[in-house]
């Protein structure tokens, strides 16, 4: 059971501040944190990749976790963002699953069905011809 509070959290039986949770060794109390949405954007910085991989699920620090070093956050961000320009910043991605998921989001069609991942330009000319045939317009 966890108990949230503006300025404290209680997670197995230990009252945390912020302060303490940041200082916490064991990821996975601060992995229960950020499942709590306490101190989300402290944790932006945690040195854990689930951690600020759950911090991007809850829609929290887009803007710096776009640009994370790990692309498993920044396809967690490709996935739960709504914010135009970092889907565009995503869509040019070096890492292929990130490009993957902005394409399975319909973004950046016309970019990505140029892409050299052949399974990523597929999928983006498929979408892009669905929907030109749902519009109405000629082929």
């Amino acid at each position: 059971m966890s108990v949230v509070s503006e300025e404290t959290i209680t997670l197995a039986g230990k009252t945390y501040t912020v302060a303490e949770l940041l200082r916490e060794a064991d990821e996975y109390i601060r992995l229960e944190a950020a499942e709590q949405c306490f101190a989300l954007a402290d944790l932006v910085n945690d040195a854990s990749t689930l951690v600020r991989s759950t911090v991007a699920r809850k829609k929290m620090g887009h803007e710096v976790l776009a640009r994370d070093v790990d692309w498993q956050v920044r396809a967690t961000v490709a996935k739960y963002c709504n914010e135009v320009k970092l889907l565009d910043m995503l869509a040019l991605d070096s890492h292929d699953f990130v490009r993957f998921v902005v394409v399975k989001r319909g973004h950046a069609l016309e970019l990505l069905a140029q892409d050299v991942d052949e399974e990523i330009a597929a999928i983006a000319r498929y979408t892009l011809q669905r929907q030109d045939i749902l519009s109405g317009s000629p082929i």
